[in-house]
């Protein structure tokens, strides 16, 4: 998988192809690469829960230009934090 980092972006390329079971391996590689963006200031779990969210958009079939990569990025407005928390769960079980 493909990616760019800046310092408050990560750009996940054809994300939706990354099965759930290997968000952290990869986050963790990622960070250990470029550990100065400020997207380690979100938690893992924050940073898969809204992986899953683009996960499952994508397989539903909506918006996939721009649900098959993820955008993960800090800060976060509170209600986009609040949405990719509730929905990430909701989906964590119906993803691969």
């Amino acid at each position: 998988m493909e990616y760019a980092i800046t310092k408050n972006n990560l750009h996940l390329e054809n994300s939706y192809a990354v099965a759930k079971r290997e968000f952290s391996r990869i986050l963790a590689r990622i960070k250990a690469d470029y550990p100065d963006s400020l997207v380690w200031n979100r938690s893992f779990t924050s940073l898969k829960l809204e992986w899953a969210c683009h996960n499952a958009l994508y397989g539903l079939g909506i918006a996939r230009e721009r649900t098959k990569d993820s955008d993960l990025n800090y800060p976060q407005k509170w209600y986009t934090r609040a949405a990719y928390s509730v929905l990430g769960v909701l989906v964590w079980i119906f993803i691969k």
